[in-house]
């Protein structure tokens, strides 16, 4: 291939276009603010935003919640039924084993699932002939089982048995208790190696009236949930605004008038971060009369040391500022210098450590509320629900459970918010 020579290319063939000065000063993108560019980067981080739309949903429930299961079906948050105590979300009306004599077999322990609707003897062994017998259904189970009727199964057994017999024996007694009455709905006795099982028969199916299950004295749990949802978020959202407001205020006067002022203000802050915040929290509430009130002046006169620490960090860093010196030369106070042009500009990182201090305020009221430092009977709360639940974790471990995951739910999501929020606010991450 020949060689191009510049030489012989005909200028004939093209056009000089030139500057195009309109399209060089045309806007490319259209122009944000510093909180509109913060909100764009907020909604690529989808962590953040999966985590701001569970904090709404439980909001949104904190507010619903509890008037829809009034509407449906009266239930308030303590309004007790002893009748229908510790019932659990999936309801089974299969009876309860409850053994009344044992001449024949010994076994080291047995184990059974909160009802006791099936029951495991482990390694047993024969002892000696007699009797067995079982007491099948508990009056006062009327909300489980459907009724209060109670069945007795009992059989002999005679030295010649084995355990095969003995087996037999004891589905024959429930064969035949069943065809005498059908609400009996069966039993089932396996021996499998060394360990005896007895199984209840029944129907499973989903609690429309309580669709949470209900406390130890017949309260509704979903509408517990939800109440204790608007008290721990009123709690932490209002003693962080109380902290954060005594915080800026203190450290923006010792930030912006430095020296022995700064000094003296922060080597108090310092003194009391020594001692740790939950020990005051509970020296006060021990002289305090406990309820939601105290709970908030507490949380909100033992947290605000560090966000005094954040805004006196800030100011110090603005105060030299262009903009600040120019207001100071046009003779704006100490005030109007503080409120309107320093603590604005330091919002960002104030709001980052105001949503982190949200799951930090409904830890410390849960904590308070587990330890018995919390609200008082029969108001409800996350902390109240969970200490309430671990009480009678074996038996109804839900009770504990569903809290617990709302609690935990809560506090990664403020957490996982609070880092989106801080990288989004960030302007040297800005892409």
């Amino acid at each position: 291939m020949a060689d191009l020579n510049i030489q012989n290319i005909d200028p004939s063939k093209f056009t000089h276009v030139g500057k195009n000065i309109k399209e060089s000063q045309a806007i490319k993108r259209e122009s944000m603010s510093y909180y509109q560019d913060a909100l764009r980067r907020l909604k690529k981080n989808i962590p953040a935003m999966i985590s701001f739309w569970i904090l709404v949903f439980f909001m949104i429930m904190a507010i619903i919640g509890p008037i829809i299961s009034y509407k449906l079906y009266g239930h308030t948050y303590k309004k007790q039924n002893l009748q229908e105590q510790n019932q659990t979300p999936f309801m089974s009306n299969a009876r309860s084993i409850t053994m009344i004599a044992n001449d024949v077999f010994d076994y080291d322990d047995y184990s059974s699932n909160f009802r006791k609707s099936k029951v495991t003897f482990r390694n047993v062994r024969f002892k000696s002939a007699g009797e067995i017998a079982f007491k099948i259904g508990n009056a006062s189970e009327e909300s489980w089982q459907g009724d209060k009727k109670e069945y007795e199964l009992r059989i002999t057994v005679d030295n010649s048995d084995t355990w095969n017999s003995v087996v037999k024996k004891l589905n024959d007694a429930g064969e035949k208790i069943l065809n005498e009455d059908p609400d009996f709905r069966g039993i089932t006795f396996t021996k499998k190696g060394r360990n005896l099982t007895i199984k209840t028969h029944g129907e499973k199916w989903f609690n429309k009236k309580y669709w949470l299950g209900t406390d130890e004295f017949g309260r509704d749990l979903w509408t517990r949930l939800w109440e204790g949802a608007r008290v721990s978020f009123f709690i932490a959202i209002t003693s962080v605004l109380f902290s954060v407001l005594i915080g800026i205020v203190y450290g923006g006067i010792a930030g912006y008038k430095g020296g022995k002022v700064d000094t003296f203000m922060m080597r108090i802050v310092e003194i009391l971060m020594t001692v740790p915040s939950l020990l005051y929290i509970i020296l006060l509430l021990t002289v305090m009369e406990p309820g939601l009130k105290p709970i908030i002046i507490v949380l909100s006169c033992t947290s605000w040391m560090g966000t005094a620490r954040l805004v006196r960090g800030e100011v110090m860093r603005l105060k030299h500022s262009e903009y600040v010196i120019a207001a100071q030369a046009l003779g704006a106070d100490t005030k109007r210098i503080l409120f309107k042009h320093l603590i604005p500009n330091t919002m960002g990182p104030l709001l980052v450590n105001m949503t982190m201090m949200v799951p930090s305020m409904i830890f410390s009221e849960a904590f308070l509320s587990f330890i018995g430092l919390g609200m008082p009977a029969p108001f409800a709360s996350w902390g109240v629900l969970a200490n309430q639940g671990a009480n009678v974790f074996r038996q109804f471990p839900h009770q504990l459970i569903i809290p617990a995951v709302v609690i935990s739910l809560t506090m990664l999501s403020f957490n996982l918010l609070g880092d989106g929020l801080r990288d989004a606010l960030d302007p040297r991450l800005r892409q």
